[in-house]
């Protein structure tokens, strides 16, 4: 083992405290990172891979290193990747150092916990979740450092961990923290990775409730938490505690702006579970990561982050009180109605920046000048907007919007504070100074003259001096190490002065100065210095003002969020003919003429609407028959897009919409493998449908679509028909369902039960060509016209005539018979067609076979009472029968 040059010796130190983490180690102009830590860095960044000195062991140490001002460019990368970055920093002036130059880890970048502007590609939340329990009830917490929202809730669950997993899918964290010992359970951990969730061990003291209570009164200084909601539950409050505790872990100071915590419930909003977020492609794409066909892109015109976090917030958390949907829809109606002042509030917010953002960098403590600008002008709007909406805006949450607005009154103080001291157009980094307005602080102006009278004086003695040496190329320069010099070339050196003194050699040139030279760049440097560091102290200052209002800073933002959310709903409302719903508390869903609100924008020739009825006494289960691709499954989807939508506090794509509230939606659509843990599409169908059957209530809405295909026909028919019957009987009074399905004996069922009714989606045949007329009218349908979509899809013909066959010989014979082999004039027994049902199970048509008189005559002999001899005879006769004509 060999010594260790100091500096070593602290990185070392910095890699045991974070183990888990990358080291970025400043030295210098550069992070450096060494050891395997620089082999990773150096692959995933793609930079140059080098090696300096020895490692502990002797060997050569690998060496990856960045520029450290271009920290912001290589960080994001890596962190996106799923790494934790530890940021080791020079902790004194390396001019002032005294021996080797103190440095530390100053924080922990995680993906869960960054704040800085370069992590983000998009407006979107990005959350830290932190899961806490056991016993069947868990706590789950969400916590953004970069905006301060902090939420808790607790609830009942049981592996494989449902509630938690559409959690996740609905808050989509970018990490996840659990305690040490949760992290054995496999199942817990499997389904958060498959939402693609970085999931992290914690220390297990930071899950301890009273711990966690005691962290959490500390920090918002309260002295129970009986106001935040949570201090009745225990795994709420823990999961909130070890959030608070991994973000100040790995930030490494106070987060001030984080200053409050909500506690939410179930009862509050409808539930929407990871696989129906998925299915209805609510925010993202069902395949891919982007979200260009999702609703979310539809609804989405704000003008502001504050309000795009919002609208995906309300998509994803739908309400379920007709009162507070109302309160939503009123103030869309007020916008939708009145075009000037929807155009004029949604331009005065067009100018509105991530104030929720710039205010976390401000309380940090890593804001630099231009997050001040753009908060200035952000809240220099803010009068405009309250003027725009007049005395009257029309509807309570737009008054009440315009009175928070109203209600802060340091919003001008802060504007000018920012306005007096911060020039417009300010340098990017608050290390190269040049960022205070001229006239906010004496002194600094003062330091200003000093600095500038002399590089003016530095102008004038460039050309004094060319003119007292004839050498016109003569320059004065300077540079960091060297100072000011003055630079001659190689060809001029014969004409230098006597009191010219060398400071550097170089090929082609000579570098120098005087006595006078020196007593300038003493006096320049020294007010650049000062300058410098004034500006810093005055900046820090300033934030620290600002800090002081965060709170109220947040509320304005979410007031801003809450407009501009609205605002996008009713322009996009007006934009594609969408209308009020009427919200009921009853159990009717009617719907006039409703469209795909996504599908609509793309299909060829136009959408062709539809209508739907459902209740709870006459119409709640909806069996639809009709080919592949004639639109079963875009009508159920839509159907329950536009309940998602309404619940929202959105208008929706039809001519009407009454909506009973549901608290739940239910999908099973598409073919999904997860091959990944061992399961078949089968399983996979069989896992979801048990998750609707086993949760859905009265209030709930259900899609099924092609239950039972997974597997052979007849065990997926009487899957399906004991799926409809427990739906349509559960609970005694049913669950509102739509089921698509090519099983038509089904359509049977509903003369059984009373609440179900069939529909079909409409085709037309024109001779061997089908067009599909995308309406759905009421009655049962017998085709499945799967031979045409076959040749839709550009099956060869050959293959499709001979089905055609195929079908027709099936048809004639009506059942599954046995084929006859012509050539040798014999019969064989033929295969059975497991995936063909040709006749009603209930019902069939089959024939059936004359009982045998042998087997007959032998049920009826008593042998208890024949002889021997008898029963011998008897045997002969029965024997010579069945040779005659028996079986």
């Amino acid at each position: 083992m060999i010594k260790l040059t100091p500096a070593m010796k602290q990185y070392y130190d910095a890699k045991k405290q974070h183990s888990d983490a990358l080291i970025f180690f400043r030295m210098g102009d550069f992070y450096e990172s060494f050891g395997e830590d620089a082999k990773i860095i150096a692959k995933e960044l793609e930079i140059t891979l080098t090696t300096r000195g020895k490692d502990i062991e002797g060997e050569k140490m690998p060496l990856a290193g960045i520029p450290y001002h271009a920290l912001d460019n290589y960080l994001p990368r890596l962190i996106k990747k799923g790494y934790k970055v530890a940021i080791c920093e020079q902790l004194e002036d390396p001019k002032k150092a005294k021996g080797i130059i103190k440095r530390g880890v100053v924080r922990v970048v995680t993906p869960g916990t960054a704040i800085d502007t370069s992590m983000f590609t998009d407006p979107s939340n990005n959350y830290l979740m932190s899961i806490s329990g056991g016993d069947g009830d868990y706590g789950v917490s969400f916590l953004d450092v970069s905006t301060g929202e902090f939420l808790t809730t607790q609830f009942a669950d049981k592996s494989p961990y449902d509630r938690i997993a559409s959690e996740a899918a609905r808050m989509r964290p970018s990490e996840c923290i659990i305690s040490r010992t949760m992290f054995s359970d496999e199942r817990l951990v499997e389904r958060l990775k498959e939402l693609n969730v970085l999931v992290q061990g914690f220390k297990d003291e930071a899950f301890d409730v009273d711990s966690s209570r005691k962290l959490l009164e500390r920090h918002f200084n309260v002295s129970t938490l009986e106001g935040m909601g949570c201090a009745g539950l225990p795994y709420a409050t823990s999961s909130a505690g070890a959030a608070l505790d991994y973000a100040l872990t790995t930030q490494m100071r106070e987060l001030g702006h984080v200053s409050e915590l909500s506690t939410y419930s179930d009862s509050e909003f409808m539930m929407l579970d990871s696989i129906t977020l998925r299915n209805l492609e609510i925010v993202k794409n069902v395949r891919g990561e982007g979200n260009d066909t999702s609703i979310l892109k539809v609804l989405d015109d704000t003008n502001t982050p504050m309000g795009g976090r919002l609208l995906q917030k309300w998509l994803l958390k739908p309400l379920i009180n007709v009162d507070s949907i109302d309160h939503r829809l009123d103030a869309l109606e007020c916008l939708a109605n009145d075009t000037m002042l929807r155009f004029d509030v949604r331009s005065h917010l067009s100018f509105v920046k991530d104030i929720e953002r710039l205010i976390g960098r401000v309380v940090y403590g890593n804001s630099n000048a231009r997050d001040l600008i753009a908060l200035k002008r952000s809240l220099g709007s803010v009068p405009q907007i309250v003027e725009s909406m007049g005395d009257d805006p029309g509807c309570e949450m737009l008054i009440n919007i315009r009175d928070g607005l109203l209600g802060f009154e340091q919003l001008e103080n802060i504007v000018k504070l920012i306005d007096d001291a911060i020039v417009d157009e300010p340098p990017v980094s608050v290390r190269e100074g040049g960022m205070i307005r001229s006239g906010y602080n004496e002194k600094l102006d003062e330091l200003k003259g000093m600095s500038t009278g002399g590089k003016t004086w530095i102008a004038s003695f460039q050309q004094k001096e060319r003119d007292r040496t004839g050498i016109k190329s003569l320059k004065v320069g300077y540079n960091r190490v060297f100072g000011y010099y003055i630079e001659i070339t190689k060809s001029n050196i014969a004409q230098i002065p006597d009191d010219y003194i060398r400071k550097q050699t170089m090929r082609n040139a000579e570098r120098f100065y005087t006595p006078e030279l020196k007593e300038w760049e003493d006096v320049i440097l020294s007010a650049d210095e000062k300058i410098t560091a004034l500006e810093n102290e005055l900046f820090t200052e300033i934030t620290s003002r600002i800090a002081s209002h965060a709170s109220d800073l947040q509320r304005i933002a979410v007031l801003i969020g809450q407009l501009d959310c609205t605002a996008s709903l009713a322009e996009v409302a007006v934009n594609n003919n969408f209308v009020r719903p009427n919200i009921t508390s009853d159990c009717k869903i009617l719907i006039r003429e409703g469209r795909h609100p996504v599908v609509e924008k793309t299909v060829r020739g136009g959408f062709v609407p539809n209508d739907t009825e459902m209740d709870c006494v006459d119409e709640q289960f909806l069996l639809i028959t009709g080919p592949n691709m004639a639109g079963k499954s875009t009508y159920m989807r839509q159907v329950s897009l536009i309940v998602i939508m309404a619940q929202a506090g959105s208008f929706v794509p039809a001519s009407h919409a009454s909506i009973g509230i549901v608290d739940r939606v239910f999908t099973r659509v598409g073919a999904f493998d997860d091959l990944a843990s061992g399961q078949s599409t089968f399983m996979v169908e069989m896992v979801e449908l048990a998750n609707i059957l086993n949760n859905a209530t009265p209030k709930s809405l259900v899609l099924l679509d092609e239950i039972g295909r997974g597997t052979s026909t007849y065990d997926g028919y009487s899957i399906a028909k004991a799926v409809v019957e427990y739906i349509h009987n559960k609970g005694r009074v049913g669950v509102r369902s739509l089921f698509a399905t090519h099983y038509h004996q089904l359509t049977n069922i509903s003369s059984s039960l009373k609440r179900v009714k069939n529909y079909h989606i409409a085709v037309k045949e024109d001779g061997d060509d089908l067009v599909f007329l995308r309406k759905i009218v009421p009655g049962a349908t017998d085709k499945s016209y799967g031979i045409h979509v076959a040749r839709l899809a550009g099956v060869p013909h050959k293959v499709t005539q001979r089905a055609k066959e195929v079908l027709q010989d099936i048809e004639d014979e009506s059942v599954i018979s046995k084929e006859s082999d012509s050539k040798r004039g014999r019969k064989k027994k033929s295969a059975q067609y497991t995936q063909l049902m040709l006749f009603d199970p209930e019902g069939s048509s089959a024939p059936v076979a004359e009982p045998d008189p042998v087997v007959e005559e032998l049920k009826e002999l008593d042998v208890n009472s024949m002889t021997p001899i008898e029963a011998l005879n008897k045997l002969s006769e029965l024997q010579k029968k069945a040779g005659k004509g028996g079986k």
